[in-house]
């Protein structure tokens, strides 16, 4: 057994989620961690460890800058984390400090709003001010691209399946009245292949959303966690890195199945099989990535991702429903709180919480975090009882 097993996530929140907020990220980042302390029923003092970008106005001009949040907060930690403060990475590093005595309630907390509107640009931070990036005009979704083409050269039939996928996982968010684009269908997968190209093989419904809103959630040690109303698990998880993000242009043979190390080391931590997976909140920042992340973490083999979408799904009736918000194809994607958003939808199905898109006898989740273009990737495993 590992120490990051006597973690628990307690409480989790997420703001309105919309197109454009009208507040500031601050204001959204604040009122999401005080929604999961409130979750978990703690309080501000008890907050010793915090993981947070610092999205300004003020502060540090250092990011990430987690240490601002003590000032906001008015409250002195024992510990930051300031290195990836989001999603799975954040949920490790913050278990593992609370599993080493180092704190014992840690506040992660994430988010986005005042982006710029810029007609007919894709958003500023998709467009990082890197040597093979921004000077060529590249942006994020052209490093993911570059290995999808590779993908679908091999593995023609993968195509339509991605669009199968993106067709279910927006289907999703069309039904869920808290995602950004509620209403906003139905689709077919024909739908998807007839939509605007953006970087080849992508159209427009493909790729994720640039929303605004903010997500939180708060970990404690065990002896805490048994106070608290609906404490979520940490079976096992794990981190996988290439090479820093968007700097270097992915190499297919690199990064596509970047990941199955992780998945390994997740399942063999946590002690349970792919079959026991309940739900997954797989990183769909675009369509590919959804069949890559079941091949790399083994819920089909390696160029079987398409065959595994046309016999088992990912939509509502599947085995195995993938990304139940409608994710951050259809739900939200909120920038340094997208990761974040994986873990609540996660939470909110392992308490049995999710509303009318609730997963029946709901055990174990699992969330995941970037992928093949980024060449880096993170996966948790998440449940409704400790291992």
């Amino acid at each position: 057994m590992t120490g990051l097993q006597d973690v628990a996530v307690v409480g989790v929140h997420t703001t309105e989620q919309r197109r454009r907020l009208g507040r500031s990220a601050l204001s959204a980042c604040l009122e999401a961690a005080l929604g999961a302390l409130n979750d978990a029923g703690l309080n501000v003092s008890d907050i010793d460890g915090v993981a947070g970008r610092w999205p300004g106005p003020g502060g540090t001009v250092m990011h990430p800058g987690s240490l601002d949040w003590s000032t906001l907060l008015n409250q002195k930690v024992r510990w930051v984390q300031d290195t990836y403060p989001q999603g799975v990475p954040a949920l490790l590093d913050a278990a593992a400090a609370i599993s080493a005595g180092l704190c014992n309630t840690v506040l992660v907390v994430g988010g986005q709003a005042s982006i710029k509107d810029e007609t007919g640009s894709v958003a500023a931070y998709t467009r990082p001010e890197n040597e093979f990036v921004q000077p060529w005009g590249a942006f994020t979704a052209v490093q993911f691209a570059l290995v999808a083409q590779r993908y679908c050269k091999a593995y023609p039939e993968s195509r339509e399946a991605a669009a199968a996928v993106a067709a279910a996982i927006r289907n999703r968010g069309h039904e869920n009245k808290e995602a950004v684009m509620y209403g906003r269908g139905p689709y077919t997968a024909e739908d998807i292949l007839a939509a605007p190209a953006i970087a080849t093989p992508f159209t427009l419904l493909d790729l994720c959303l640039a929303t605004e809103g903010a997500a939180a959630m708060v970990l404690t040690s065990k002896d805490i966690a048994r106070d608290t109303r609906a404490p979520v698990w940490i079976l096992g998880g794990a981190c996988e890195y290439q090479r820093q993000q968007y700097v270097n242009p992915p190499d297919y043979d690199e990064v596509w199945t970047i990941g199955t190390e992780a998945g390994e080391r997740t399942f063999k931590m946590a002690g349970v099989s792919r079959d026991e997976v309940s739900v997954a909140q797989l990183y769909d920042i675009n369509s590919f990535e959804v069949l890559r992340q079941m091949e790399v973490l083994g819920f089909c083999n390696a160029g079987e991702a398409a065959g595994y979408v046309k016999q088992v799904g990912v939509g509502a009736d599947s085995k195995m429903p993938v990304n139940t918000d409608g994710g951050l194809l259809s739900y939200s994607h909120i920038g340094w709180g997208g990761p974040t958003l994986k873990i609540v939808e996660a939470v909110h199905q392992l308490r049995n919480e999710a509303n009318g898109r609730q997963v029946k006898n709901c055990d174990i989740a699992l969330a995941g975090g970037a992928g093949s273009g980024a060449q880096y990737y993170n996966v948790a495993l998440l449940g409704r009882e400790p291992a």
